[in-house]
């Protein structure tokens, strides 16, 4: 099975509009079916987006506390197979530095590293 850590960004071949970038956000969302609702867990300092209607979205809206469940993102590290450790840890860390707070103008590659970030949590490429 080939993992999205495996593929290589590529630049676009032409200029990319903020509405085209917004849209390929939204669609994104989306297709992955993310919420707007954020786990944020300050043990790990980790944060993402959880599946809407998803048991994480239900508890954190419960509890109105997003730090209450295990980490996504701290359970799909410890399975990404070991010769992709390296990439999955640049692609969290990037992940978390640029998206601490929300982008105000979006570039091309930053709206490729959500994309890859989401895949890799929640899919799996063939």
């Amino acid at each position: 099975m080939t993992s999205i850590l495996d593929t290589e960004y590529v630049p676009p071949s032409r200029p990319v509009s903020q509405n085209e970038l917004k849209d390929t956000r939204s669609s994104l969302k989306s297709r992955l079916h993310l919420s707007d609702v954020y786990a944020n867990h300050i043990k790990c300092g980790h944060f993402y987006m959880v599946k809407k209607n998803g048991r994480k979205e239900k508890e954190i809206k419960d509890t109105e506390s997003p730090d209450g469940l295990n980490c996504s993102v701290c359970w799909k590290f410890s399975k990404t197979p070991k010769t992709s450790k390296d990439r999955a840890r640049h692609l969290i860390e990037d992940y978390c530095k640029v998206f601490c707070e929300e982008p105000g103008t979006l570039v091309h590659e930053i709206v490729d590293l959500e994309k890859v970030f989401y895949e890799w949590l929640y899919e799996q490429v063939n």
